[in-house]
């Protein structure tokens, strides 16, 4: 039932009891002061949050003079004047208005009559006087009313801007707070979709090295199980080597090492089974485990048996031979049995001899020797070669060269497997690595995300919170604003109307000009934020005559009092990260920091992460090789020569890529030159036609004089370096020759020696 805005009451009185937004104020306070009041506080707030809210629902209209002089009856002036704290305290004014209105409302009355109790004085002005001194109070009265406006309304205009400021601040951080959720919600998604490609990747490429570490293993086996049969082999061709021993003979020809070619015994190389007729050397060469060294054996015993048997024509064997010799062979044979040219062993010579003399000691008869069967046609299943040990020996060392080539192969196929499996473990060890370091840098991200998110969606609710607050409050402030000022404009035309009908009771005419002012006319603000000052000016329109003085003509406001906008800096970037993968494709990233944040609508923040691809190179990837080199030089002067280039590697392969041979047609080609006939170089001499070469060159001619050449080889050899040298024109300035007579050693050590074998010591160079 109490009314602030009907004027039966003091205004200040009506601020003091009864602003809803002053109560609520003091109710938050008394919530963060007295939590346990929460409920009573809290059913209070929301009595005080529908007032609030049925304030805004209302129209805030300021009206103007006129509306309010049209709408101003003589009752309604008078209740605001005879309720004016100003007249309720000026009996003689109170008294005088008394006498001249007869309309008086029975609240006036009352009021008059505790005024008299406590001040009685007669109103004895009389007259115009009289009326001149109630027209000058309610002048002044009009003055404090229209003071009072131009303060309200300064006061209005500085809240409804700074709220206004506010309001739009708050709004900006709830933008500011939005975005930076989005942001972070997006960085938590692509956190989560790193996770899940690391938890995905790992597995695969973990499986991957696994798979690869055990094909490694495999194969590394295999090669292991190759190299130690090598080795076996290399031991019993050795163990030959130490049997043959120095070959005695001046011809370098021993019946011991006959070979023996069975035709029906096919091999490989479908010139029949290779065997020497020794009771010693067959069965180790019967041991031999790896294919390619038996096959190898065959080959250079099949060439000795051809070059032997195109010296000497081949015997056939007997039957009885034949049976004999494969079952040395399969390791059946007996050792003291005496084949056609077999040699016997010393010590078999000797254990003989022991066992007759002690057979003539006992009175016993001598063992008969074997009878061997009579076999007048021969067999040509099996035929005998005569054997030279020198020649046998020579290529016993070329086999045991052959196989330390195989074996020297075997170690680097090894050592390059064992490379290529370290390199790709490595790769994969690195890739494993690095995708754990991105899991656990995304997990890292993710709750950091994850915490951003939350905390900028938890201030953005509160400044929502806020600003709705703000505005409910902002509402019923400007509605206050609205009614102060409508108040103050009413009492200020009922003051004006109750003085002119004081002349006008009277029947006197009195000429009365309120002074009027223009509009307030604003200067701009000297600070376009964090708070400047606004001048307001106006000027006199209506000079003033017996009536309201004029009011200040200028006036000082703040404005721009809100912050002023500030730009985001961020520093320099800091240096790539390294690549997430070493091939295969990867990413690498670089950060810059943020120095200082956006507030206040300023300018935002530049990306402060870049990201690139990185290694793109596929993990397996073949060799890439060099463009091609010149033409050399060609071979020949004439009779078509060839010239050849080639391309050497660029890139080396990766993982399982594969790189082209160096002697294949993607890496060297040759092409014919010089072809043009050579017969006008041609010097003819009894021994044919020869071409002279008189270039200025050096000349060494190595000249092959191993025993494997044979009587009839090296004459021919001797022949064709003595026509080589007749036909170069020597001198300073043009041939010089040297010639290199050159053989291999005759025995493994010496060979181990002469390629300088870790271990084997220093050659005898005088052997």
């Amino acid at each position: 039932g109490l009314k602030s805005n009907s004027g039966l009451f003091p205004r200040a009185a009506s601020n003091v009891a009864f602003s809803p937004v002053r109560v609520r104020r003091c109710v938050s306070r008394l919530a963060n002061m007295a939590r346990f009041l929460a409920p009573a506080l809290a059913l209070l707030a929301a009595s005080i949050n529908k007032v609030s809210a049925s304030a805004l629902n209302l129209n805030l209209k300021l009206f103007t003079k006129e509306e309010i002089m049209a709408n101003m009856t003589m009752d309604r002036a008078a209740d605001l004047v005879m309720t004016n704290s100003v007249v309720l305290q000026t009996p003689k004014l109170l008294a005088l208005l008394k006498t001249e209105f007869a309309k008086i409302n029975s609240t006036a009355e009352a009021q008059l009559k505790v005024v008299h109790k406590h001040k009685r004085q007669p109103a004895n002005d009389k007259g115009y006087g009289a009326l001149n001194g109630a027209r000058d109070m309610l002048n002044e009265m009009m003055n404090d009313a229209m003071a009072k406006l131009d303060n309200e309304i300064e006061k209005c205009g500085t809240y409804n801007r700074e709220t206004l400021a506010l309001l739009e601040e708050i709004r900006q951080d709830v933008a500011s707070f939005n975005a930076q959720a989005a942001e972070a919600r997006s960085r938590v998604l692509k956190s989560q979709g790193t996770i899940a490609f690391c938890q995905l990747k790992m597995p695969q490429v973990q499986e991957e090295l696994d798979q690869h570490n055990e094909e490694c293993a495999k194969e590394e086996v295999a090669l292991q199980s190759q190299i130690e049969v090598v080795l076996a082999d290399i031991g019993i061709v050795s163990g030959i080597m130490t049997i043959i021993g120095d070959c005695p003979a001046a011809n370098g020809s021993s019946s011991a090492a006959a070979l023996v070619q069975c035709r029906h015994c096919r091999m490989a190389n479908e010139g029949g089974y290779m065997m020497l007729q020794h009771d010693t050397i067959q069965p180790l060469l019967n041991k031999l485990h790896s294919a390619v060294v038996r096959s190898y054996v065959q080959e250079s015993l099949n060439s000795a048996y051809d070059e032997a048997v195109s010296q000497q024509p081949a015997e056939a064997l007997t039957q009885e031979e034949v049976h004999h010799q494969i079952a040395i062979m399969k390791g059946s044979g007996s050792a003291s049995s005496s084949l056609r040219g077999q040699r016997q062993d010393p010590g078999d010579a000797e254990l003989i001899a022991s066992m007759g003399n002690n057979s003539a000691a006992l009175n016993i008869s001598k063992v008969p020797e074997a009878t061997v069967p009579f076999d007048c046609i021969p067999t040509n299943k099996c035929t005998l070669g005569t054997g030279s040990c020198g020649k046998i020996r020579d290529r016993f060392l070329q086999i045991q060269a052959g196989i330390q080539d195989m074996l020297t192969k075997l170690k680097k196929e090894l050592a390059e497997l064992q490379r290529g499996c370290l390199e790709d473990k490595t790769i994969m060890e690195s890739q494993i690595a690095n995708l754990g370091e991105k899991l656990r840098s995304a997990q890292t991200d993710l709750a950091t995300a994850t915490g951003d998110q939350v905390e900028s969606e938890s201030s953005s609710n509160l400044k929502g919170q806020q600003h709705t607050e703000i505005t409910d409050e902002y509402g019923v402030e400007m509605k206050e604003c609205c009614d102060e000022q409508n108040d103050l404009k009413s009492e200020i035309c009922a003051l004006e109307k109750i003085r002119g009908e004081l002349y006008k009771l009277r029947g006197w005419t009195v000429f009365i000009t309120d002074c009027d002012v223009s509009e307030w006319r604003e200067d701009k603000c000297s600070s376009s934020c964090g708070g400047g000052t606004l001048i307001k000016s106006r000027s006199i329109m209506v000079h003033p005559v017996n009536g309201m003085a004029c009011p200040p003509l200028t006036l000082k406001e703040s404005c721009n009092t809100h912050p002023c906008p500030l730009d985001c800096v961020v520093g320099e970037w800091e240096g790539w990260s390294g690549c997430s993968a070493e091939c295969g494709g990867g990413i690498r990233e670089r950060m810059r920091p943020v120095h200082v944040e956006m507030k206040y609508g300023g300018q935002p923040c530049d990306d402060t992460e870049e990201t690139e691809g990185c290694n793109a190179q596929s993990c397996n990837e073949n060799c890439e090789l060099e463009d091609w080199s010149h033409w050399g030089t060609c071979t020949q002067a004439c009779w078509k020569g060839s010239e050849r280039r080639d391309r050497v590697i660029h890139e080396p392969a990766r993982g399982t890529g594969k790189c082209a041979e160096p002697i294949g047609e993607s890496r060297l080609q040759f092409r014919d030159c010089n072809d043009k006939p050579c017969a006008e170089f041609y010097h003819t001499t009894p021994q044919g036609k020869f071409l002279k070469c008189g270039s200025k060159v050096d000349l060494i001619i190595l000249v092959d004089g191993s025993g494997s050449l044979g009587e009839s080889g090296w004459q021919k050899s001797l022949k064709m370096v003595g026509n080589l040298i007749s036909n170069l024109v020597g001198s300073d300035d043009k041939v010089k020759v040297a010639l290199q007579i050159f053989s291999g050693p005759t025995t493994w050590d010496a060979y181990t020696r002469c390629i300088g074998a870790p271990g084997a010591g220093p050659p005898d160079m005088e052997k």
